[in-house]
């Protein structure tokens, strides 16, 4: 599955800044989290439902 545009009159409803977000539509709610500035983060969903947003920032091994 794609991501698919937004109508900008959505997104000038947000208060985000230049931040990246996700948005999350799951169960007739729709929720947005800012993105850290590096990472990796989930989607897990059951049941056709989102369940939880997982963040990882990991750790940069040199």
């Amino acid at each position: 599955m794609r991501l698919k545009e937004i109508p900008s009159k959505i997104i000038e409803t947000l208060d985000t800044g230049k931040e990246p977000i996700v948005l999350v539509f799951s169960d007739g709610t729709l929720k947005y989290t800012q993105l850290p500035p590096h990472g990796e983060t989930k989607i897990v969903t059951h049941n056709n439902k989102v369940t939880r947003l997982i963040f990882n920032e990991g750790e940069l091994f040199e």
